[in-house]
Formats: C-alpha cells, structure tokens, sequence
C-alpha cells in the first residue's frame, strides 16, 4: 500500500511527546517539552520504526536514542501495529495489528547540541529527551519507501489509537517551540 495523504498541517503535536514543525526540503523541526501531552500508552508503546530513513541533528539539548532488534514471535512481547492508510479525524494513521515480536535492545546513544544520528528506514528505536526534557532537532528524510511504518505496544496494553494531534491550538505549540529554541 502507498501512503498519500502527507500531512501538511504546519504544526502538530505528535503522540510521542513533542511537536511537529513541517519544513520545506524534506525537513521538520521536532521540539520536546516536559508538559506536551503524549498518547495515554507512551510508556508501552514508544518503540517504533519509520518508512524512511533520515538524519537529525540536535539544536538543543541531548536526545537519547534507544535502537532495537526485532525478533519476530508469536509468543512476542510486543503486539506490531502497522500504520498505513489514510489519516483520522485526530490526525494519525490506523493502528492495524501486523504480528508480534520481542525487542531486543542494541545500544543507547546520547547526542548532544550540534551532533547528529542517523536512522535508517524500518529500525526499530524510540528517543526521549534528556536533561530537562527540552530538546529541539531538525530531521531530514533521506529516502521514503512506500510500505507502512510500525509502531510496538505491549501485548495486552490497548494502544492509544485516538490520540489529537489538533489538542492545543498552533498559537500554544509556537510558544513552546520559541521557549525551547530560545532557552
């Protein structure tokens, strides 16, 4: 299946606990903030894996990213949800049950203001914000596939599929971009 509804709307929040700044060249402006809202199952359901592959670079702060390892199971820890398809009415894509796994931890890197990290399409991580939990990066697709994108919840948490990225007006997200950006 081929996703081809882009989401254009300038400025979101995502599930994931920051928010979304879509820029011209393949680019967004990702800004986390202790108080943004994340999807009610975050602390089961934050790894996940892309239908590209990019570079972000820290403006702000020190992202901490998690890689992982799936290991497909039937008997797997965590329930994979493909996202494909198009968008709801709070912005995200369907959460369709595509199989389970268990999620092998590979390695934890800390990237710090200025640096970069690379992700390639379809691996599995999940990233947080250090420190004070305010960070600031600039990701950069570099290639896109047309398959869908995963996101893991625990077997036997129900995923938060109706999580708002429309919940706080843009006027609020701006000011919590500017906070960040000019701390």
């Amino acid at each position: 299946m081929i996703i081809d509804d882009v989401m254009t709307d300038k400025i979101t929040l995502h599930g994931l606990g920051f928010v979304q700044v879509q820029l011209q060249g393949d680019q967004r402006l990702h800004v986390w903030h202790p108080e943004l809202p994340r999807r009610d199952c975050f602390e089961h359901s934050a790894i996940h894996d892309h239908r590209f592959s990019f570079v972000s670079r820290v403006l702000v702060g020190t992202q901490v990213n998690h890689c992982y390892k799936a290991h497909a199971s039937a008997e797997g820890e965590f329930v994979l949800y493909l996202h494909e398809g198009k968008r709801q009415a709070g912005g995200g894509r369907p959460w369709t049950p595509d199989g389970r796994a268990d999620m092998e931890h590979q390695y934890t890197e800390f990237i710090d203001a200025g640096s970069e990290y690379v992700s390639l399409a379809y691996d599995y991580h999940r990233t947080e914000p250090g420190g004070d939990g305010r960070v600031a990066t600039i990701m950069r697709k570099t290639d896109e596939h047309p398959a869908g994108a995963h996101s893991t919840c625990r077997f036997g948490i129900q995923p938060d599929t109706n999580f708002a990225r429309y919940q706080w007006p843009a006027a609020r997200l701006w000011e919590v971009v500017r906070e960040v950006l000019l701390a």
